[in-house]
């Protein structure tokens, strides 16, 4: 199994809450009204984040190289 970056998959998992926390506000009594591409965001962005980590960044947060 590949190694993957920490930092990657946390800040990714973050995202997701977040991002569905803010796609879910709707009113008292009302339905949220968003296009069905704005909730694509979700896994893309969790993809973008954990690829950014793994090929750009490089640096993990949580597991120190000795």
């Amino acid at each position: 199994m590949k190694h993957r970056n920490m930092t990657g998959i946390v800040l990714a998992i973050i995202y997701c809450i977040v991002l569905y926390g803010i796609l879910i506000e709707a009113p008292p009594g009302e339905v949220p009204n968003h296009p069905p591409r704005a909730y694509l965001m979700i896994p893309l962005g969790a993809i973008a984040i954990m690829a950014l980590f793994d090929f750009v960044i490089k640096y993990d947060f949580f597991k120190k190289q000795k």
